[in-house]
C-alpha cells in the first residue's frame, strides 16, 4: 500500500514520541509498504544520517520523508507552553496543505496519524478523503481527584488542562470529524477509548502506544541474586513532575514495616527536585533513599538490571514507556491500577493498587511492598512474566500486529496484511 504517515515528532536518536514516529515509519516500510512520512525539520539531520546508514536495506528505498516547516514567528513562540500547542496546530495545517498536492500525485491508499498521540488535537488529514487510522492516541485520562494533594498546582496542571481538553472536544469540529472519518481509532487506554466512542468514533480498539527496539532486550531473562536476607532494591525512574507520583511513593515507603529491608534509587530531575529532600525527610527515609538525578543511558540500563522492583505510580499518563523498559529487563511492576497501566501491564507481571483516598492508597502500596518482600518466589515469577510480555512488544512485532488488527477491523484496510512478513527473530 501507499501510506501517508503523519509523525510530527520523528527522530531515530530519541526515545519517546520522536522515536515512536521514526519506528512507525521504518517498520511500515519494512513490511513492504511504500511510506511518505510528514514530519518537522527538527530531526532532519538525524533522519538523513540514519537513512544513509540503512541505505542497503530495501525498506530504505520505500521510505520517503517530507519535512514540513512552520513560520519563524511560530518557532519563536515555541519557547512558551502555549506556543508548543500553537506550533503543533500550525504544523498540522501546513502538513495538510502540503499533503493535498502530494496525494494528487501519489494517490495514497491509507493515511495514518501517529504523533503527537493526542485525541484532543486530532488530525487535519481526514480532509484528504482517504482511509484513516488515528493513533495510538491518549488524552482521555485525567488525574484522580482523590489524590489531588500530590498535585499542589492542581488548578494550573489539571483544572486548566481539563478545561482546555473540554473546549477542544466541544468546540473544535476537527476533533469529531477526525474520529467520525477514521476507519479505526487506536486508543492508548480505556479512558481515551471511551471518550472516542462518546465523540462519535466508528471503530475503536485499545492498542499499546510504544515499543522497544530489538537491541534493547537482553538475550535471556536476567536472573537476580536471591532476595533472602538482603535488601529489596526498588527503582523509580522518570522526570520529576508532580504527576509522576513520587511524593505518593515516598509516603507509601515510609509506611512499610521496619522489618522489611529495602532501598529506593531515584533517577531523574525536574521541577519538583527542590522539594524532594523534604519529602524524603518527612517520610523518614533519609537512609533508605538515594537520589541520583539525571543519568546517562548506560547507567540507567545497568540500574534496571541491578534492581528487584520497579515502582512508578503516575497520577496521569497515557502509558509510561518506563513500564515497558523495566519489564524488558525482567522487573515486576508496582503501580496504580488506572490509565495505561491497567490495560498494558499484565496482572501476573506486577501488582496494581486501586486508586483510593491518599491514606488508603499509600497503605495499600506499603502492604504490596511487604508482600513481595515476604514472597520472593512471587517477585521472581512476576519478573519472568514481565519479561515474557515485553518480548512481544518490539517495534517490528507491534507494528505488524497493529496493522494486522487494522486489516481485520475494516474492509478498506484489508490490504494492510504485510507484503513482507517479519522474520521470527524480529517478532520476538
Amino acid at each position: 500500500m501507499k501510506i501517508l504517515l503523519s509523525a510530527y515528532a520523528c527522530d531515530p536518536t530519541h526515545g519517546g514520541e520522536g522515536g515512536n514516529g521514526f519506528n512507525w515509519a521504518w517498520e511500515m516500510a519494512n513490511l513492504g509498504h511504500e511510506v511518505w512520512c510528514l514530519t518537522t525539520p527538527w530531526g532532519k539531520d538525524a533522519i538523513e544520517a540514519e537513512m544513509h546508514a540503512r541505505a542497503a536495506n530495501p525498506a530504505a528505498q520505500r521510505l520517503h520523508f517530507v519535512f514540513v516547516p512552520v513560520p519563524g514567528w511560530v518557532e519563536f513562540l515555541y519557547r512558551w507552553q502555549f506556543g508548543v500547542y500553537l506550533h503543533y496546530m500550525v504544523w498540522q495545517y501546513r502538513a495538510w496543505r502540503l499533503a493535498r498536492p502530494l496525494d494528487q500525485r501519489v494517490c495514497f491508499d491509507l493515511v495514518h496519524h501517529v504523533t503527537f498521540g493526542s485525541l484532543q488535537f486530532a488530525s487535519w488529514l481526514w480532509r484528504l478523503g482517504r482511509p484513516l487510522i488515528f493513533g495510538p492516541v491518549g488524552g482521555g485520562q485525567q488525574a484522580p481527584k482523590l489524590l489531588r494533594r500530590y498535585l499542589p498546582d492542581w488548578f494550573k496542571t489539571e483544572t486548566l488542562r481539563n478545561l482546555v481538553s473540554w473546549l477542544l472536544v466541544t468546540f473544535d469540529p476537527n476533533v469529531r470529524q477526525t474520529l467520525r472519518h477514521a476507519a479505526l481509532v487506536f486508543a492508548a487506554n480505556r479512558e481515551t477509548a471511551q471518550l472516542a466512542w462518546e465523540l462519535g468514533a466508528r471503530h475503536v480498539e485499545l492498542a499499546m502506544s510504544t515499543a522497544l527496539p530489538l537491541s534493547f532486550f537482553p538475550a535471556e531473562y536476567p536472573v537476580r541474586e536471591p532476595l533472602a536476607g538482603r535488601e529489596l532494591h526498588i527503582l523509580w525512574l522518570a522526570r520529576l513532575f508532580p504527576r509522576k507520583g513520587l511524593h505518593l511513593v515516598l509516603e507509601a515507603l515510609g509506611q512499610v514495616h521496619p522489618r522489611v529491608k529495602f532501598h529506593l534509587n531515584i533517577y531523574g530531575d525536574g521541577p519538583v527536585a527542590p522539594l524532594l529532600p523534604g519529602w524524603i525527610e518527612a517520610a523518614g527515609l533519609r537512609h533508605r533513599v538515594t537520589w541520583h538525578g539525571n543519568a546517562p543511558y548506560a547507567t540507567v540500563r545497568s540500574a534496571f538490571l541491578a534492581h528487584d522492583l520497579f515502582m512508578l505510580c503516575s497520577l496521569r499518563d497515557s502509558y509510561a514507556a518506563q513500564y515497558l523498559e523495566s519489564m524488558a529487563m525482567g522487573l515486576p511492576i508496582l503501580t496504580l491500577d488506572h490509565h495505561g497501566a491497567t490495560d498494558f501491564i499484565p496482572n501476573d507481571a506486577g501488582l496494581k493498587v486501586p486508586v483510593q483516598s491518599p491514606e488508603a492508597t499509600a497503605a495499600a502500596l506499603a502492604r504490596a511492598v511487604e508482600h513481595l518482600y515476604d514472597h520472593p518466589e512471587e517477585l521472581e515469577s512476576r519478573g519472568r512474566a514481565s519479561h515474557a510480555y515485553a518480548r512481544e512488544q518490539s517495534w517490528p512485532a507491534l507494528v505488524a500486529r497493529l496493522l494486522l488488527r487494522a486489516a481485520d477491523a475494516a474492509h478498506v484496510l484489508s490490504d494492510l496484511v504485510p507484503v513482507h512478513a517479519p522474520a521470527p527473530a524480529e517478532m520476538a
